[in-house]
C-alpha cells in the first residue's frame, strides 16, 4: 500500500509540475537529453561481476562521488562500476571525472514499473547514494535483489528533518533500507539520530569534497589567455552564482573596479541555462562571464580572491567553499549557508574563509585587496585546513569495504 500511494503521489507531482517542465523543455532546452532516457531506461548487464552502483544528483555530488572510485577500483578491480545522475550537468561531470566507470546513465524515474525492471536487470551488490537522494522504489528493489545500500557524504538540513518527522511512516521505510550512513559532520549526526536511526548505523567520516583534486596548473596559462587575462591582473572569481547574486556582488565590486583597472572579475553562473542571460545583463570591460562547464576550479586557481555564490540569496543554502580555500585562495561567502553548516564552521574556525553580509562586501573585499598580510594569513590557513581533512574518501570506502560483503548474488 505504501508503494502504491508513493507512485500515486509521484504521478501527481509530475502532473502538477508538468507546465513548468514543458516550458523548460521547449524554451530552456532542459531535460532534452535526460527525459527519454529516464522514462525508458535500458539497464546495462554486469554479467557475473560484482555490481557497484554509485548515484549522485548533480555536478557537485558527482565530483564528490568521483573521489571514491579509485579506492573502489583498487580493492575490487573486476567490479562493474555503474554511475547514475539526475541532472544533465551531473552526467557531463561524471563523464569527465569518472573515467573508471563501466557505464554512466541517468537515474530512471522512480515509478515502480520502471525501476523494478531496471534494478532486476542490473542486480547491484551495492548502491551508494551521495548525500542522500532517497527514492523509495529504487531502494526497495535493490534490497529485494539482495543488494546493500550505503549513504556517503551524508547530510540532512533542518527543513528536510521537519519533513521526514511529519511523514514518519515514509521516513521509516526509506531509512530502514540503508545499511550505513557515512556523514559529513556532527550536526548531521544529531539530526539523523532525531529520526530514530540506530547510532551503530551512523559514522562521521567527513566531507568527500575535501578530496576533490584541484585544477592542474599546467593548463592554466592557456586558460588565462582564453579569458584575455594578463599575469599582472588581480582576479576575483564569483563562483556558482544564482539569479540575483551577480547584480548584488558586481554592485559591491564596481567602486573597486573603477579604482583599479588591473582588477578583473570572473563570473561563473551555477547553471548553464543562465549563461546567455547573465552575459547579456553585464557589459563591463573588467567583468568576464565564463560560459563553460567544468572550469570553475581553474578560475579559482587564477584568483586572488574567491566569492562563492548560492549564499547571498535565500533558498539555496550555499555551495562548496572549501574548493578555493584549499588552493590557498581567501574565500568569502554570504549569510545563507544552511546546507553547508559543517563546511562553514570548519573553514571559518580555521581562518581560511569569512562570512560577509551584502552591505559589508565592498569594505571586506577592499581590505583583502589592500592588506597583503591578512590575505597571506587566510591563504595559509585555508591550505592548512585542507591538509588536515584529506583522506575522507579512503576512510569512507575503507569503512564500507570492511563492513559490507559484496559477494555476487545467485
Amino acid at each position: 500500500m505504501t508503494r502504491f500511494l508513493y507512485d500515486a503521489a509521484l504521478f501527481a507531482l509530475v502532473l502538477f509540475f508538468f507546465p513548468k517542465l514543458l516550458a523548460d523543455f521547449l524554451f530552456k532546452k532542459k531535460y532534452r537529453k535526460s527525459l527519454k532516457l529516464r522514462l525508458k531506461p535500458k539497464a546495462p548487464g554486469g554479467g557475473d561481476k560484482e555490481v557497484i552502483w554509485l548515484h549522485a544528483v548533480s555536478m557537485g555530488e558527482t565530483k564528490a562521488l568521483s573521489t571514491l572510485v579509485p579506492h573502489i577500483r583498487k580493492s575490487h578491480p573486476d567490479a562493474f562500476i555503474f554511475v547514475t545522475t539526475v541532472t544533465e550537468t551531473g552526467q557531463e561531470q561524471a563523464k569527465r571525472s569518472i573515467p573508471d566507470a563501466d557505464a554512466i546513465h541517468f537515474l530512471p524515474l522512480d515509478f515502480s514499473w520502471i525501476t523494478k525492471a531496471f534494478v532486476q536487470t542490473l542486480r547491484p551488490n551495492l548502491l551508494i547514494l551521495v548525500e542522500g537522494d532517497y527514492w523509495l522504489n529504487l531502494m526497495t528493489e535493490v534490497k529485494k535483489c539482495g543488494g546493500h545500500i550505503v549513504v556517503v557524504n551524508g547530510k540532512l538540513s533542518e527543513k528536510s528533518l521537519k519533513r521526514y518527522l511529519a511523514f514518519r511512516p515514509l521516513a521509516r521505510t526509506l531509512f530502514s533500507s540503508v545499511d550505513h550512513f557515512c556523514l559529513q559532520g556532527e550536526s548531521y549526526l544529531e539530526r539523523f539520530l532525531k529520526l530514530g536511526i540506530p547510532p551503530e548505523k551512523l559514522t562521521i567520516t567527513g566531507n568527500l569534497k575535501f578530496d576533490i583534486p584541484s585544477a592542474e596548473p599546467d593548463s592554466l596559462e592557456t586558460f588565462r589567455k582564453s579569458l584575455k587575462l594578463k599575469t599582472s591582473d588581480r582576479v576575483i572569481t564569483l563562483g556558482s552564482t544564482h539569479d540575483g547574486e551577480e547584480a548584488l556582488l558586481l554592485t559591491a565590486l564596481l567602486p573597486l573596479l573603477t579604482e583599479d583597472t588591473h582588477l578583473k572579475v570572473l563570473v561563473v553562473p551555477r547553471h548553464p541555462e543562465r549563461f546567455k542571460k547573465v552575459k547579456e545583463a553585464f557589459h563591463h570591460p573588467q567583468v568576464i562571464i565564463v560560459d563553460k562547464m567544468g572550469v570553475l576550479p581553474a578560475c579559482y586557481r587564477l584568483s586572488y580572491l574567491a566569492i562563492v555564490g548560492g549564499s547571498f540569496v535565500k533558498g539555496i543554502g550555499g555551495h562548496d567553499i572549501f574548493e578555493p580555500a584549499k588552493m590557498g585562495i581567501p574565500t568569502l561567502f554570504g549569510p545563507y549557508m544552511h546546507k553547508q553548516v559543517d563546511l562553514k564552521r570548519q573553514l571559518t574556525e580555521a581562518g581560511g574563509g569569512m562570512k560577509v553580509k551584502p552591505n559589508d562586501l565592498t569594505e571586506t573585499i577592499e581590505k583583502l585587496l589592500c592588506d597583503s598580510k591578512l590575505h597571506l594569513e587566510m591563504s595559509e590557513k585555508g591550505k592548512y585546513a585542507a591538509q588536515k581533512t584529506l583522506g575522507v574518501s579512503f576512510r569512507t570506502w575503507n569503512l564500507i569495504n570492511s563492513n559490507i560483503s559484496l559477494e555476487k548474488k545467485s
